[in-house]
């Protein structure tokens, strides 16, 4: 039935341009009004593209605002392999938010596009299905653009992908001689299921989304800023040697280092470790205390006394922990609820 074919993918062609007018297009202008607060406040203009496409996959997976954000920041992920804890947090959030529809364990490419249509078809049909979906993951396989308006149509080409994709199912189904109308119709429907088939339910408000983000940033720059010093023993007379390596974990992880204690003999200091942490700055402090006051309702840092923050280890382990609270806390706020809920 032709009819049932062209009503589809004018459906979809609806969904597609709905999805990018109140999802892609706001998502992008909160994530570059972030990005430009959080350069300004660090004074990070010429950090590297390779960081600048690390902070974009990881807004869009900790902070995804819809499935759409969510499904393609997972093709992404590669990009935070060499810092484990990010990556660790980012899979476990994408991990949630992509359950809301159930892409755990199947490909969150083709749940968006085609659904569940790829259960129990026929292998003809299904092999068709599967091709087209693979070819979609090939060509929409990252969101590493570092430039904004690169970025923008990246990701504009990866929604049009999958609307193709999509396209390209209902074809496969609609004129398949093997199968009657009323299997094609059951196929239909449960095409008709999948996100891309739906409008979101509202739209993304990119100036309440651009300050979680922004706060995600900083949240993400304290917990880089911690680092395991070890000092080597000493003899008698002897110049103690220290090195020091990045701690890429959480605080919360089981396995945090601590820091301990030195031996003591005649002439001798055994070897020690401790954490360092380093914090931003003040101007960058009070930027963090505004957007968080905005967000939270609260400052981030502890009331200053008459000398400034307290260095006392134990208050600067606490701001990473919190750090780290604060970053969960805006993942959770920021992950739809249904599979068309938007959240900024």
């Amino acid at each position: 039935m032709a009819d049932r074919l062209q009503e589809y993918r004018n459906r979809v062609s609806d969904a597609v341009d709905s999805w990018q007018a109140n999802v892609c297009n706001p998502y992008i202008i909160a994530y570059n009004t972030a990005y430009l607060s959080y350069n300004e406040t660090f004074k990070k203009q010429k950090e590297s593209d390779k960081a600048r496409a690390e902070l974009f996959v990881s807004a869009a997976a900790i902070l995804p605002g819809s499935i759409l954000m969510a499904t393609a920041a997972n093709a992404s992920l590669r990009v935070l392999a060499n810092r484990v804890a990010l990556h660790t947090l980012a899979n476990r959030n994408l991990t949630r938010v992509l359950n809301v529809y159930q892409a755990i364990g199947a490909s969150p490419t083709a749940m968006f596009a085609v659904g569940k249509v790829l259960d129990g078809v026929k292998a003809e049909i299904g092999k068709q299905i599967k091709d087209s979906v693979t070819k979609a993951m090939q060509v929409s396989n990252n969101l590493l653009a570092t430039d904004p308006l690169n970025r923008d149509k990246q990701l504009n080409t990866w929604l049009t992908n999958h609307k193709l994709c999509a396209f390209e199912a209902a074809d496969a189904i609609e004129h398949n001689r093997a199968i009657g109308d009323a299997e094609k119709k059951r196929m239909f429907g449960l095409l008709q299921q999948a996100p891309i088939a739906n409008k979101p339910v509202g739209i993304i408000d990119p100036s309440r989304l651009a300050l979680k983000i922004e706060l995600g940033f900083y949240m993400m720059a304290l917990l880089d800023s911690d680092e395991l010093i070890t000092t080597q023993a000493t003899g008698s007379g002897g110049i103690a040697r220290s090195t020091s390596k990045p701690i890429d974990m959480m605080p919360s992880d089981p396995k945090y280092p601590r820091s301990t204690m030195p031996s003591y003999g005649p002439g001798y200091v055994g070897s020690y470790q401790s954490v360092g942490i380093s914090r931003p700055g003040g101007d960058v402090e009070e930027q963090i205390d505004k957007v968080h006051k905005q967000v939270r309702g609260t400052a981030f840092y502890a009331p200053s006394g008459w000398f400034g923050k307290s260095d006392l280890a134990t208050v600067k382990n606490k701001e990473l922990t919190d750090a780290e609270k604060t970053l969960g806390w805006l993942a959770t706020q920021t992950s739809p609820l249904t599979p068309l809920g938007l959240r900024s």
